[in-house]
């Protein structure tokens, strides 16, 4: 026993003695105190208080030193570049201190005040963890600087961020090309350049304090467009695609019909597979229908449209038939699914007993006279079956309806041994459709998410002028409300003040005699998100006296901004310039009067306070009846469209020269290439831009390297298979007619004698310059 006793005894000391790195070793934790960033806002005024962002993932402490410098020891011009980081070893800091995160070992963003009082100035922080240390700087202003930029004017405006009033006299220094260019505001705070070679950069000084801003690049006018619209975006091997064109050339400042002809191409790829010239008529208009053959093979086609040095393209979905099969696909329900039950589907085949495959990218969305240039949040495969046709060609499959509550949109498509077909199929839950667009989908933590929605009868696709919709920001059991009126528009704008880091939904419902229409997308908040150019103030309403106006008609913008006071820099925007007024600001409103001016591309309203130590900008887009402009009308028909009956259609609000018109009856509701209403869009080019150094929306800018160890920082990157090709296939509708003709007076068009669901479409191309698409919904019971 007591020999036992003894071995047992060695046994322990043994063990006890054993080597350490025989162990499972332990994660050292401490390495995590490498781990930080700091960030710091673009724009501080003296009489706030001043903050840092530190993120971290431990608790050890963090020393703390503010510096006060020269700004032009630090930044460098150009919206990309870094600012650089400065020797603090010579430097005598305004304050010091230490500071401790909390949390422990987990990620936390602290949010550090700097004992700054009231000075003004350009102060550097660095933040170190031993010999690891990160710079950021911190501009303690009371001024603040605002670019507007066209392509041959720079408009900058200087005010004071406490009373609103303009700086006369302000000293701004302007970076063109390798030196500097001293200038000086006038009396209402303005320095207007309009020199060929535009600042890259510029720094104001007023006093101690300072602002500054790097301009955006700005991109030159087109010289001349070329667009392309197609009868049907799919189309069958051995039919023909049907298109219709426009050119328009600069002159000056204004766009006008092309002339000449043009080279009109379809392309398999790098395959050439037809082409053709046409001549272009007195309006820049131009039509073809180009021929496919027979055995061309399913898959995306490029049609590309060449006049002069413009450039045009569009693309077209080909269907194929193989070996003599030929396959077809319809929902047996048509324009009428019930959102709550199963989808059916029919397929049919050229041959009996075939297998076909079966494909559904489901959409939650419904989007009534848009399209998206990217898959939609929530886009996903649905369905990816086999099914086989019967004896007679036929086979039934069933898209089984979604859980969710949101509106679908469908693209089918079935194959087999190399012949396709596509179609779309729209499956609403209520008579209307909500759109909810946010204004950025990745923001910065603690800045403002803006969004608008907008609602429209999902038949007619005219706007839902009445109505309150609810919006919800979720992160996980977390959730902000609001509720929001449509204007006479069908829109509305909102704003939640923050979201919480990492994913947020957002959903907006719409309850409508007894259905509710939904829409959601998903927003990601980061550390640190990247901007170009400032965020609209959703509050600050900017409105004018007309809907539409003529070259040199009066044009009278009001404006208001609620807590704001001083003086409002307002302007009309677009390619001839910025023409501007500095308003006195009574009440939180101020107004002015600007001459319409017929020149290309987007023209807006814009609009600028000063509240709180902040610049809140916002500005309206205007339709200006010019040569070369383009817009959305309203198609009148007349009488009421029945089964069989000749209707006359004229468009609202189109001028009286000669042009060529592109009238289109299909069935069912166009997309893609064969989507009249996005024309205006070709000519509607944004050709300027808005900055401000102190903007309303907190933006933040991040550390640089200090001198010493750098810091480290946690990435993330997720390797995966190829992502899957969720693109929603086009919408199969059949143009029951289509012509392209000369004329100045009414139109006519025999509706089909066949009961269903069909869509006029006109597009107008006008001798003057002007385009105006229209498109309206028709059921003929």
């Amino acid at each position: 026993m007591s020999a036992a006793r003894t071995l047992a005894a060695v046994l322990i000391v043994l063990l006890m003695a054993a080597p350490a790195s025989a162990a499972r070793p332990i994660v050292d934790l401490h390495k995590l105190d490498a781990y930080f960033a700091l960030f710091a806002a673009d724009s501080n005024v003296p009489w706030k208080a001043t903050a840092i962002r530190l993120d971290t993932s431990s608790s050890a402490p963090v020393e703390i030193a503010v510096y006060q410098v020269d700004p032009a020891n630090v930044l460098t011009a150009g919206s990309n570049a870094r600012p650089r980081a400065i020797e603090t070893r010579a430097l005598r800091a305004v304050t010091s201190f230490t500071y401790t995160p909390p949390g422990g070992y987990q990620f936390q963003p602290n949010v550090v005040d700097l004992p700054l009082g009231s000075r003004e100035g350009f102060f550097v922080v660095e933040a170190r963890r031993g010999n690891v240390g990160e710079q950021v700087w911190v501009n303690r202003t009371r001024i603040g600087l605002i670019s507007k930029q066209a392509p041959a004017q720079l408009l900058l405006y200087g005010t004071d961020l406490a009373s609103g009033t303009p700086l006369a006299r302000m000293r701004v220094q302007l970076l063109v090309g390798d030196h500097f260019v001293t200038a000086y505001t006038d009396d209402r705070g303005c320095i207007r350049w309009n020199g060929q070679q535009r600042p890259i950069f510029a720094l104001a000084q007023w006093g101690p304090s300072y602002a500054f801003l790097s301009f955006l690049p700005q991109a030159p006018l087109p010289s001349e467009i070329v667009g392309i619209r197609t009868a049907s975006a799919v189309v069958r091997a051995g039919k023909s695609v049907r298109i219709v064109g426009f050119a328009r050339v600069r002159h000056g400042e204004t766009l006008r019909p092309g002339s000449g002809a043009a080279t009109i191409s379809l392309h398999d790829g790098a395959r050439l597979l037809t082409e053709q010239r046409a001549t272009l008529d007195a309006a820049g208009a131009f039509s073809a229908d180009l021929p496919l053959p027979a055995n061309a093979r399913a898959g995306d086609d490029a049609i590309i449209a060449q006049v002069g040095d413009g450039v045009g393209s569009a693309s077209v979905r080909i269907d194929a038939d193989a070996n003599g099969l030929s396959l077809d696909v319809a929902s047996e329900c048509g324009d009428d699914c019930n959102a709550n039950e199963d989808v059916p589907i029919i397929v049919r085949s050229s041959r009996p007993n075939t297998d076909v495959r079966v494909t559904v990218i489901r959409s939650p969305h419904v989007y009534v006279g848009e399209e998206s240039a990217a898959p939609p949040w929530g886009t996903t495969t649905w369905l990816d079956e086999r099914v086989t046709t019967d004896g007679s060609g036929r086979a039934e499959i069933r898209i089984p309806h979604p859980t969710d509550g949101l509106s679908s949109t469908y693209g089918v498509r079935v194959e087999s041994g190399g012949a396709t077909a596509d179609t779309r199929i729209i499956v609403p839950t209520a008579p209307v459709a909500l759109r909810l667009q946010l204004d950025r989908d990745e923001e910065t933590l603690g800045t403002p998410i803006d969004f608008a929605v907008y609602a429209a009868d999902v038949r007619s696709g005219q706007p839902l002028v009445q109505g309150h919709v609810d919006v919800t920001l979720s992160h996980g059991g977390l959730m902000q409300q609001q509720s929001l009126a449509l204007d006479e528009t069908g829109r509305a704008r909102g704003s939640f003040t923050n979201a919480d880091l990492g994913t947020n939904m957002m959903t907006v419902t719409l309850d409508w005699n007894g259905a509710r229409a939904e829409d959601a997308t998903q927003l990601e908040v980061v550390s640190q998100g990247s901007s170009d150019v400032i965020q609209a103030s959703t509050d600050v309403v900017v409105t004018v006296d007309r809907d539409r106006y003529r070259p040199g008609d009066a044009i009278h913008v009001d404006a208001s901004a609620p807590g704001s006071g001083g003086d409002a820099l307002l302007t009309l925007e677009g390619a001839f310039g910025v023409q501007s007024t500095v308003a006195r600001v009574v009440g939180g409103r101020a107004s002015a009067t600007f001459r319409a001016v017929d020149a290309p591309g987007a023209v807006q309203a814009g609009a600028a306070f000063v509240r709180d130590g902040s610049v809140a900008v916002n500005g309206i887009p205007l339709t200006i009846d010019g040569a070369g402009s383009a817009t959305t009308s309203t198609l009148a028909i007349e009488p009421a469209p029945s089964v069989g009956a000749d209707v006359t259609l004229s468009l609202l609000g189109a001028g009286d020269a000669p042009a060529t018109f592109a009238v289109r009856l299909s069935s069912g509701e166009p997309s893609g290439s064969a989507l009249f209403a996005s024309v205006p869009a070709f000519l509607a080019f944004g050709v300027n831009s808005t900055q401000t150094s102190a903007p309303e929306s907190a933006t933040w800018h991040p550390w640089v390297d200090s001198t010493g160890d750098h810091p480290l920082v946690l990435e993330f990157v997720r390797r995966t298979e190829p992502p899957p090709d969720l693109t929603i296939a086009e919408a199969d509708t059949y143009p029951v007619s289509w012509s392209v003709t000369r004329g100045d007076g009414p139109l006519h068009v025999q509706l089909p004698a066949q009961p269903g669901h069909y869509t006029l479409s006109v597009l107008e191309i006008a001798d003057d310059g002007r385009i105006v698409a229209a498109s309206q919904s028709i059921d003929l019971p």
